[in-house]
């Protein structure tokens, strides 16, 4: 029997009966509904929902999608189907710090990130011998050459591993508009700071010298307007005035690890949801 698992997202106005309609509508088409979250944005009046279904031998992707489309006209809404026997192929960039790096590659090689990581790129050879270990190979560019030619050599690595979804694992490059523009949705950066405040160089250093209480990490879309790209995950840890900048970066690579790795992991299971430049996370 034929078990693919199918994740399907829906988002349009909140309106009556939708949830009994598309139901029917993965039931009626031999789909099984193995998990449904939903939620309505009240301020928007809008409406999220992620439904995770198994294919019995009846099932036929197509004939699904021909079915669904009716609704999409009845209700008007935006919707995606994701064949999840069908992996994202991740790229990572990095730079010196290798805490995230290995945060990630671990989760992978347990099975714990839904994907296909085929390369790890850095502008600094650091870290190849991490890439060694897992047996991924390693690429070094060079943004002394210039930010369009380097992009140009980054671009024509990311193309030639067929990459979809580029992970910034504590990458200290600025990354250009262009570069933005064409991974839009589609490039996690992980700040070291608890966004909005402290954005750009040395958030550690900037949130030591407020005196503040707490210090975080936000994993975050990257978009031309730096650290200010939409938010998918943010956690915090208690510090005290005694802590100094030394220690706020030491205790602060545990928050960025963990934050980075939930937003990935939920970018992957096809959690996030976006809405006039926000995200909205539904599980």
């Amino acid at each position: 029997m034929n078990t693919n698992t199918y994740i399907l997202t829906i988002q349009c106005a909140d309106q009556n009966s939708i949830i009994a309609a598309v139901s029917g509508c993965i039931s009626e088409n031999g789909g099984n509904i193995l998990n449904l979250a939903q939620h309505t944005a009240v301020d928007i009046n809008m409406f999220f929902c992620r439904i995770k279904f198994e294919a019995t031998d009846k099932f036929n992707l197509e004939s699904f999608k021909k079915g669904f489309s009716k609704l999409e006209e009845k209700y008007n809404l935006t919707w995606h189907v994701f064949d999840m026997a069908v992996k994202k192929r991740v790229a990572i960039l990095v730079s010196k710090t290798s805490h995230c790096l290995y945060e990630l590659m671990l989760k992978y090689a347990d099975g714990e990130l839904d994907c296909e990581i085929p390369v790890i790129i850095s502008n600094h050879p650091d870290l190849a011998h991490v890439a060694t270990s897992f047996h991924i190979p390693f690429y070094q560019v060079d943004p002394a050459k210039g930010k369009a030619e380097y992009e140009a050599d980054l671009e024509a690595i990311l193309q030639q591993y067929k990459i979809d979804f580029v992970v910034l694992a504590r990458y200290m490059q600025v990354m250009s508009g262009d570069f933005c523009k064409r991974w839009h949705n589609r490039c996690i950066n992980i700040h070291h700071g608890f966004l909005p405040a402290f954005r750009g160089a040395k958030p550690y250093h900037q949130a030591w010298n407020k005196g503040v209480k707490i210090i975080g990490a936000t994993g975050h879309f990257a978009t031309e307007d730096l650290d200010q790209g939409p938010i998918i995950y943010q956690d915090v840890i208690r510090v005290n005035d005694t802590r100094s900048i030394d220690e706020f970066i030491r205790m602060g690579k545990d928050v960025e690890r963990h934050v980075l790795y939930e937003a990935v992991r939920r970018y992957l299971a096809h959690s996030i949801f976006f809405y006039e430049g926000r995200t909205f996370v539904i599980e």
